[in-house]
C-alpha cells in the first residue's frame, strides 16, 4: 500500500502462505482503492511468481534462515531485493554471499526504539569483494553498512554485545560460550574501525 501510494511502483504482486493475512491486506487495498494495480497469491514465498515477473522483491517481517529458504527454493527469480529480516540477518547475508548476490545499499534504521537492518540486494556473476577492517566471515551485521560508515551501526553492535554478554551467563563452560565470545570480538572490532574513522 505504501509504495504504491507514494508512486514507488506501477503493481504489486502481494503473496502470503496464509490465505486470512492475505484477506487482510486485500480489505486494506480496496479501502484505499487500488484494487485495479494490487495482484494477490496465495503461496508459498516466489513459488506463486513467473520467471522474471518482478523488477523488485520486499521480503519484510520475517526471518534471514526462513528468506534464504525461499530464495533457494526459486532460483529463476532474478530480481533487486529488498530484506528486513527480523532476526537470524546472518543467514541470509551469509546465502547472499556465497550466492553471488551484490549488497547494493544497507542500512540500520531505528523505528520506535528498535533497530532494524533493511538493506537490498542484486545477483550479480561474481562474489562481492570483502572489505577490509571488517570481520572475515561475520554476517551478523552488514559489511556494507560499515563500508558506507551507517551512523547507526555502532548503536546496533553495542545492542548485539550487550545481548550476547548476558547469554554468556548460561553459556560458561559450553561450546556456546566460545561462539558468543567470537561474535563479540567481531562486533567490538566493528566498533573500534569506525570510532578510529570518526576520530
Amino acid at each position: 500500500a505504501a509504495l504504491l501510494q507514494q508512486h514507488c511502483c506501477e503493481h504489486v504482486i502481494a503473496t502470503d502462505i496464509s490465505e486470512p493475512s492475505l484477506e487482510k491486506a486485500e480489505r486494506l487495498i480496496r479501502y484505499i482503492v487500488l484494487s485495479d494495480r494490487v495482484s494477490f497469491r496465495c503461496g508459498d514465498g516466489l513459488t506463486v511468481l513467473k520467471p522474471n515477473e518482478c523488477d523488485a522483491i520486499a521480503m519484510l517481517g520475517m526471518g534471514g534462515t526462513l528468506m534464504a529458504e525461499l530464495l533457494s527454493a526459486s532460483p529463476e527469480i532474478n530480481a533487486r531485493l529488498v530484506l528486513q529480516p527480523m532476526r537470524a540477518q546472518a543467514d541470509i547475508r551469509e546465502y547472499l554471499y556465497l550466492h553471488n548476490y551484490r549488497i547494493t545499499d544497507d542500512r540500520v534504521v531505528i523505528d520506535h526504539g528498535r533497530l532494524y537492518q533493511v538493506f537490498s540486494a542484486e545477483a550479480t556473476k561474481e562474489r562481492q569483494p570483502w572489505p577490509e577492517g571488517f570481520p572475515k566471515g561475520f554476517f551478523d551485521v552488514g559489511f556494507q553498512s560499515f563500508v558506507e560508515k551507517d551512523p547507526n551501526l555502532c548503536e546496533l553492535c553495542r545492542f548485539q554485545i550487550e545481548q550476547h554478554n548476558r547469554q554468556m551467563k548460561h553459556a560458561v563452560g559450553t561450546a556456546g560460550e566460545r561462539i558468543l565470545g567470537e561474535r563479540i570480538a567481531a562486533l567490538q572490532q566493528i566498533i573500534d574501525a569506525l570510532s578510529e574513522v570518526q576520530a
